[in-house]
């Protein structure tokens, strides 16, 4: 698989850029995630009072250390990692607080090739008390590993995507 960025004009360091402008994938496949937050991806509906006050917990640092763990479990599942992720889509209600965002996504991404992005700022999301939720599409091989879906006695195999 082969994953380019794409720069128009030369990504200079001077501009601590936070994202890129685009990516090409050849050889692989694309994996679509949905919006990820503190919340953990499957949880129980109706949502759990107690439950939610816990992932709900923390300031927008710890919500998005949170998320960014979300997002890492999906693209595991997937056979890709965090640097396959070419593209995402981040909602916050704090968007004062990019510059922590930035620094999270740098230690997660590196510096020289971030993904392309886009940050939105809302007024509300999901669940209240939720500060910031991220979509997103990263680059995987073209053939994904099979793995056997938990709790299935018979030997059954699924992709966990």
């Amino acid at each position: 698989m082969k994953v380019e960025p794409i720069h128009h004009v030369p990504m200079r360091r001077d501009y601590n850029s936070p994202f890129s402008a685009a990516y090409s994938i050849e050889g692989g496949r694309l994996v679509f995630f949905s919006g990820c937050c503190t919340v953990p991806t499957y949880h129980r509906h109706p949502h759990d009072p107690d439950e939610e006050r816990e992932w709900l917990a923390g300031d927008f640092r710890e919500q998005t250390e949170r998320t960014f763990g979300h997002i890492k479990e999906i693209l595991d599942a997937a056979g890709a990692q965090m640097k396959d992720v070419m593209k995402l889509t981040i909602f916050t209600t704090q968007m004062e607080s990019q510059n922590i965002l930035n620094e999270i996504s740098a230690r997660y991404f590196g510096t020289e090739n971030p993904p392309a992005r886009s940050l939105i700022g809302v007024p509300t999301l999901a669940h209240p008390g939720m500060l910031i939720e991220i979509e997103g599409v990263a680059a995987a091989p073209a053939k994904a590993e099979r793995r056997i879906r938990a709790g299935d006695r018979r030997g059954n195999k699924s992709k966990h995507l």
